[in-house]
C-alpha cells in the first residue's frame, strides 16, 4: 500500500542519513524529487527541498503524495519539516513537524527541542511526551543531511542517534562500495549502504551520488513479508546560485 511505503521510505531515507555531528560547511540548496515504488508499480512521488539563509539557519522539507492512477486506492499524504540552525558546522534541528492526511490513520507530531536542558517534547495532545537527549540529537528528517555530510569526509561505518516516538533510537550504517546506475534523473556514480540490523528478514540499501554531495538517489527495501519498495531519483534542481 502506497502509505505503508512511504511510512517506510521516509523513516528509511532518514535513517539512512543520520548524524550527529557535522563538521563540513553547509550543503547548497536543492530540491530533489523520487518515484515511489512497490515492485515494478510506481505508487506516489516524493519531493525534499533544502533551504538556508545567511545567518546559518535551515529549513528541509519532504512531501509525499499518491500516483493519480492510485489516489482512489491510496488516499494518504505525508507532510515533514525541520527547522533549526547550522553552528559551527553541526546541524542543530530546532522544531520537527509530521503530519499524515487524507487517509483512514491521520496522524500529526511536532517536536520542540530545548538545547538548554537537554530535552526534546512533542506537545501534540493525543500522544505527549518529553525526553533527555545528548548533544548532536537530531529528529529523523534532517538526520538526511547529517549523512551527506559524513559521506563526504569518507567515513565508511558510522553509528547514529535520532529523537523519535519518545526514544533515542540507534542506528547503524556500513559502507559497501560503489555502483554506477542508470535512473530517470540520469546516470550516477554512487557509493552503496547497509543499514545494519538485528532482524535479518528484511534488508535495506541505499545509493548515494557524490556528485549531488551524497544525496541517495536510490533506497531499496525488502520487507518481512517479502515485499520489495524503491525510491528513484526522478529530478534534481539546484538553488538559485548553485
Amino acid at each position: 500500500m502506497l502509505t505503508d511505503m512511504i511510512k517506510k521510505s521516509l523513516p528509511v531515507l532518514a535513517a539512512m542519513l543520520l548524524s550527529c555531528a557535522l563538521h563540513a560547511a553547509p550543503l547548497p540548496d536543492f530540491e530533489a524529487s523520487y518515484q515511489l515504488k512497490r515492485g515494478n508499480l510506481h505508487i506516489g512521488t516524493m519531493v525534499v527541498e533544502l533551504k538556508t539563509t545567511t545567518d546559518g539557519s535551515y529549513q528541509y522539507e519532504s512531501r509525499s503524495w499518491p500516483a493519480r492512477w492510485a489516489s482512489w486506492l491510496f488516499k494518504d499524504k505525508l507532510f515533514e519539516t525541520s527547522h533549526g540552525h547550522i553552528i559551527d558546522g553541526q546541524v542543530r534541528p530546532d522544531r520537527y513537524h509530521y503530519r499524515r492526511s487524507g487517509g483512514s490513520r491521520e496522524r500529526e507530531a511536532i517536536l520542540s527541542f530545548d538545547w538548554d536542558n537537554m530535552t526534546v517534547e512533542n506537545n501534540v495532545q493525543d500522544s505527549p511526551w518529553k525526553m533527555d537527549i545528548p548533544q548532536g540529537t537530531l529528529d529523523k528528517l534532517v538526520a538526511q543531511l547529517g549523512m551527506m555530510f559524513v559521506l563526504g569526509k569518507g567515513k565508511s561505518e558510522v553509528t547514529f542517534n535520532i529523537a523519535d516516538g519518545g526514544k533515542l533510537k540507534e542506528y547503524r550504517f556500513k559502507v559497501l562500495g560503489h555502483e554506477t546506475l542508470e535512473l530517470p534523473a540520469g546516470t550516477f556514480k554512487t557509493v552503496k549502504i547497509t543499514k545494519l540490523r538485528k532482524n535479518k528478514k528484511r534488508e535495506t540499501y541505499f545509493w548515494c551520488a557524490p556528485e549531488l554531495n551524497y544525496l541517495p538517489v536510490r533506497i531499496w527495501q525488502r520487507e518481512k513479508d517479502e515485499a520489495i519498495y524503491q525510491s528513484d531519483l526522478e529530478s534534481f534542481t539546484p538553488g538559485p546560485g548553485e
